[in-house]
């Protein structure tokens, strides 16, 4: 049973299920790992790099694609250099390898230090620490404390490189004490696992506690799954979910049978089209509030990002929302269009010259479109970071008209499935406007496909790539705000509007 080689995460894998370790290791081509855990990959190795910047007279034990060498590297470490600081200090004991993330000497012994890129302690980062404690112990190392350092939300970068501060320590003596003396019997588990056959376990919450299981397609390929129904409850836009449970147990399923007496007003209106699948539209009052708004407009939309390591001075892991990109579609007289836009993929701090390029193309008048209060909120951001541009900024605030109460008031199709969403709102106004042809076709992708195009390691044809992509998508965005408002006020066009010459 000590043919196969256990880690920190296998023995996690173990034990948020048995069957999921066994296929990590023997059907590995069915994982299934989605790009936003490899985004989580990329910011684990960031804030470790943080980590090691913090202490500059430390080791770096590398050799990672060598492990028998870095066990050799950390031992010849602690031997000659036993007064400096190590990271990814690597042990392991009867087939169970960890590598320390910081191995900090002290006069009492070494203070280990798990680093995380969460904001928060989990109770599974105390087992991890659990079992790298462990296995340093049966390598006789002295541990004078073990600690998990995490991300501290409330530290503000001043944009020196300096770092001092984002990592918030927390000691775990006694609850890692407590576990030390399960973890061979987790080895244990995990040993024999990997010796047996498949397990044979069902699907269930397990699958995604704490992490989602890359292997749940391959689970559940052959449950016999209920049909979900074509309007199931969750169409019923902002149903309690204590309600939602009560009526699946009273056996209602289908949005369309729930009595009415459990609705609201829009509950109700979205179930009478759900039955009928005809939609709801009043077009004389929505025509009316489109035609209250003179030209020219302006369609606005924002990308953001947030980096879990702040890049930028006054910025911080609490800031979520740092804009590099804005597109803005401008109809400056009915159905003729002109586009503008700005995109920073340069890495510096875009928010200077995102707030500079707004003012100078948004102009003094007309009514800034948006599609909720997102692009309010990051002007006025922008707006606190610029007190300067503070005046000019805010007039565009003023001036501002969100088009998502409007929908929500006069219009609804059954095939928005209770969302108002603008992707949910499109289809059903504008089905030649397609998300799904884009490489990058939501907000989360575009902060993925800026995060690639800023990493020094990216290519330069993937970067234009990218770049390009983000280009696509932003644009889009505005489009189908044009087309929304077009068709708010019942105006008949073309597809796509006759553009003026850029």
């Amino acid at each position: 049973m000590a043919g196969y080689g256990l880690s920190k995460s296998r023995i996690t894998a173990w034990r948020q299920c048995p069957k999921r370790l066994w296929l990590q290791i023997h059907r590995r081509k069915l994982l299934e790992e989605s790009d936003q855990v490899k985004r989580l990959y990329q910011i684990g190795n960031e804030v470790g790099e943080i980590a090691q910047r913090l202490c500059p007279d430390g080791i770096l034990i590398e050799d990672q694609n060598n492990l028998a060498a870095a066990i050799v590297a950390t031992k010849s470490a602690l031997e000659v250099n036993p007064n400096r600081p190590l990271f990814e200090a690597t042990f392991q004991h009867e087939g169970l390898l960890v590598r320390a993330d910081v191995l900090l000497p002290t006069r009492k012994g070494y203070r280990m230090t798990e680093v995380k890129s969460s904001a928060s302690v989990k109770s599974y980062h105390i087992d991890d620490c659990a079992v790298q404690a462990w296995v340093l112990k049966q390598n006789n190392i002295r541990l004078a404390s073990v600690e998990l350092a995490y991300i501290d939300k409330s530290f503000v970068y001043q944009g020196d490189g300096n770092y001092h501060g984002l990592l918030k320590a927390v000691r775990l003596d006694a609850e890692v004490k407590e576990l030390l003396d399960q973890v061979p019997l987790w080895v244990s588990g995990a040993r024999t696992t990997l010796a047996g056959d498949e397990p044979c376990i069902e699907p269930g919450a397990q699958c995604d506690d704490p992490f989602e299981c890359p292997f749940k397609a391959y689970c559940m390929r052959d449950m016999d799954i209920p049909e979900e129904p074509e309007y199931p409850l969750g169409v019923l836009s902002g149903l309690r979910e204590s309600l939602k449970h009560e009526l699946h147990e009273l056996g209602y399923h289908d949005a369309r049978h729930v009595p009415v007496e459990y609705l609201n007003d829009k509950q109700s209106m979205i179930q009478r089209a759900s039955k009928t699948g005809k939609p709801k539209f009043d077009k004389h009052a929505a025509k009316q509030g489109m035609a209250a708004l003179p030209y020219p407009r302006y369609y606005l939309d924002f990308e953001t990002v947030s980096p879990a390591v702040p890049r930028w001075a006054g910025t911080s892991p609490s800031s979520p929302h740092v804009p590099f990109q804005w597109s803005c579609h401008i109809e400056y007289a009915p159905g003729k269009l002109r586009h503008d836009m700005f995109l920073d993929v340069s890495g510096n701090d875009p928010r200077q010259e995102c707030a500079e390029s707004l003012i100078r193309v948004l102009a003094k008048d007309g009514p800034v479109l948006v599609f909720s209060s997102f692009e309010t909120a990051r002007i006025t951001e922008l707006a606190q970071r610029f007190p300067d541009l503070a005046p000019a900024l805010l007039s565009i605030n003023e001036r501002v008209v969100d088009l998502l109460p409007m929908a929500r008031k006069h219009y609804y199709h059954p095939a928005m499935k209770g969302s108002w969403s603008l992707k949910a709102v499109l289809p059903t106004i504008a089905p030649d406007l397609r998300y799904d042809e884009l490489e990058v076709s939501n907000g989360g992708e575009a902060q993925h496909a800026y995060s690639e195009i800023i990493h020094p390691e990216t290519a330069q044809d993937r970067k234009r790539q990218l770049t390009e992509s983000l280009h696509e998508y932003c644009a889009l965005d505005t489009l189908a705000m044009v087309r929304l408002a077009w068709f708010l006020e019942g105006r008949k066009t073309n597809k796509g509007g006759d553009y003026a010459a850029q």
